[in-house]
């Protein structure tokens, strides 16, 4: 009976550790980005909070395709609504998802 309890009472603590472990999303407004220091400002419901960028971040498109620019796509730009995907730890970003690309006609 006492095997069973302690074992509950572990298991309990794995699924809460891989489930404070797991990534989340955080979506907001881009203020600034930072290409030379590899950093987003970004305009959450929690306030403005500043990412940084690694060399395995992702940068997705709307449609799923990968940006090959990175930091520097055209996408990634002052006011642009973004969704990060940030791990665990709430340091390392490991995707950023981008806005649709605005067409010609409406630039002018």
């Amino acid at each position: 009976m006492l095997r069973k309890a302690v074992a509950a009472v572990f298991a309990l603590m794995f699924f809460a550790c891989l489930a404070a472990a797991a990534d989340k999303e955080v979506k907001g407004k881009v203020v600034k980005v930072d290409a030379k220091k590899n950093t987003i400002t970004v305009n959450t419901l929690d306030g403005k909070k500043v990412y940084t960028i690694s060399d395995e971040t992702k940068f997705v498109g709307p449609r799923g395709g990968v940006s090959d620019d990175g930091i520097k796509d055209d996408r990634l730009k002052v006011g642009a609504e973004i969704t990060l995907v940030i791990a665990g730890n709430n340091k390392t970003v490991r995707e950023v998802r981008l806005p649709m690309r605005e067409r010609e006609e409406k630039k002018k």
